[in-house]
C-alpha cells in the first residue's frame, strides 16, 4: 500500500507523463550518467552539500545533559544572520505567546524553550538545501520543501504520544529528503549539460527517486556524520522499523503524501480513516496535523 501511496504522490506532485512513456536515447544516456554518478560514493560525496557548522554545533549541544540554554544562545549568536532569522519567526503568530516583542535570543529560548528555538533555527538553516533558481523551485523546491515541513510537523506529533523526544522526530522530518534534493540537482545538472529540454522532474526524477533517494538520505546522514539515532531511523526506512524513530518517520512520510492526494481528492475520509486503522493510530492525530499544516501554509 506504501508503494501505492508514494507512486500517486509523485505523480500529483511532479505531474503524470501519460504522454510520454519512454526516454530518448539521450534522455536515457543522460540518466544512465546520473545513476552512475549515484551509485559512485566518491562521485556522490562530491554532490553533497555541507552540513551548516551551526547546525552541527546545536544538534551535538542538544544532546549535552549539562548544558543550559545560555550554550545553546552562544553558538546561535556565532550566525547573526541566523539570529535576525530566528527573531523574525520567533516574533510570528505562530509561535509568539505575548503581545510583547521578542527583542534578543534569550529572551526568544525563555519563551519558546530550547527545544522551540532549535526547531525554528533547524528549519531555517536546512531551507538553503534547497534548489534556489527560480524554475527549479518553483518546479520542485516549493513543493518538496512543504512536504518536509508537514513530515517533519506529524513526526513531532507522533513522537508526543509516543514519548519520543521532539526535537529528534521534527529534525528527521526535515532532513529525510535530502536524497530528494541531491537526485533533483544532479539531474538539473545533466539535463542542462546535455541540453536537453525535459524537465528535471519528470519520469526521469521519478524513476531515480523510487530507487535512490532512501539510500542517498541514509548517506547523506553519514557524510554529515550525524548522531546514530538520525542515521539508523533513516537505514531503516528500508528495511523492518526497529527503532521508535525509525516507526515515527514511515508512517509520518506515509501520512503526509496522503495529505497531498487528499488535497487533490485523489484520497478521501474513508481512505484515511482505513490508513490510520492500518497504522493503528487515532483520527485525533489526524485532526492534529491538519491544524499545523494550515499554521504552515499561513507561515
Amino acid at each position: 500500500m506504501s508503494n501505492e501511496i508514494s507512486t500517486a504522490f509523485y505523480d500529483v506532485m511532479f505531474g503524470n507523463e501519460e504522454k510520454k512513456t519512454f526516454l530518448n536515447n539521450v534522455e536515457q544516456q543522460t540518466l544512465s550518467n546520473v545513476r552512475e554518478v549515484l551509485n559512485s560514493l566518491e562521485k556522490l560525496s562530491s554532490k553533497i552539500p555541507p552540513l551548516p557548522l551551526v547546525l552541527v554545533e546545536l544538534v551535538n549541544i542538544l544532546k549535552e545533559p549539562k548544558a543550559d540554554f545560555l550554550d545553546f544562545v552562544k553558538i546561535i549568536e556565532k550566525d547573526p544572520s541566523l539570529a535576525l532569522e530566528i527573531l523574525k519567526v520567533a516574533n510570528t503568530a505562530k509561535y509568539k505567546r505575548t503581545d510583547k516583542s521578542i527583542d534578543s535570543l534569550r529572551q526568544a529560548v525563555g519563551l519558546l524553550g530550547v527545544t522551540g528555538i532549535a526547531k525554528i533555527a533547524s528549519t531555517i538553516v536546512l531551507k538553503e538545501i534547497m534548489p534556489q533558481k527560480p524554475i527549479y523551485h518553483k518546479m520542485f523546491g516549493k513543493q518538496i520543501w512543504e512536504h518536509s515541513l508537514y513530515c517533519a510537523s506529524m513526526c513531532q506529533i507522533l513522537a508526543s504520544t509516543n514519548n519520543e523526544d521532539l526535537f529528534e522526530a521534527h529534525f528527521l522530518g526535515l532532513i529525510h529528503d535530502v536524497g530528494k534534493i541531491l537526485i533533483f540537482n544532479c539531474l538539473c545538472e545533466a539535463f542542462s549539460s546535455a541540453e536537453i529540454d525535459s524537465k528535471p522532474g519528470g519520469s526521469a526524477f521519478k524513476k531515480l527517486m523510487s530507487e535512490m533517494s532512501v539510500d542517498i538520505s541514509y548517506y547523506i546522514a553519514l557524510e554529515w556524520q550525524l548522531p546514530t539515532i538520525y542515521v539508523e531511523a533513516l537505514r531503516q526506512q528500508r528495511t523492518k522499523q526497529k527503532s521508535n524513530l525509525a516507526k515515527i518517520l514511515f508512517n509520518a512520510n506515509l501520512l503526509s503524501e496522503v495529505y497531498l492526494l487528499y488535497q487533490h481528492n485523489i484520497a478521501d475520509d474513508e481512505q484515511v480513516e482505513d490508513l490510520l486503522s492500518r497504522l493503528s493510530l487515532d483520527e485525533e492525530i489526524w485532526q492534529a496535523f491538519i491544524d499545523q499544516t494550515k499554521e504552515i501554509m499561513a507561515a
